[in-house]
């Protein structure tokens, strides 16, 4: 696993999320959550795994509710929650 998302049901969120993450200068992009996550349609921020610990941290503090959950995709391409 090289690199996971954070799934979110309001773009709203999604998009702040990414801007706080750019300010902890941490990489990352704003993708269409997969359809293999099977979370209906929305937008997602996209991270190398080697950023998961502040990532992390920046979500905790940013008390979002539209989240949906954590994925990374499979080797079949397959979502994948954790």
């Amino acid at each position: 696993m090289r690199e996971f998302f954070i799934a979110f049901r309001s773009r709203r969120e999604a998009a702040l999320y990414y801007e706080q993450l750019a300010v902890y200068r941490i990489s990352a992009t704003l993708i269409n959550t997969p359809s293999s996550a099977s979370v209906g349609c929305g937008l997602s921020v996209k991270c190398l795994v080697r950023n998961l610990p502040v990532a992390m941290q920046v979500l905790e503090r940013g008390r979002y509710n539209s989240v949906i959950g954590r994925f990374y995709l499979n080797s079949d391409g397959k979502s994948v929650k954790f």
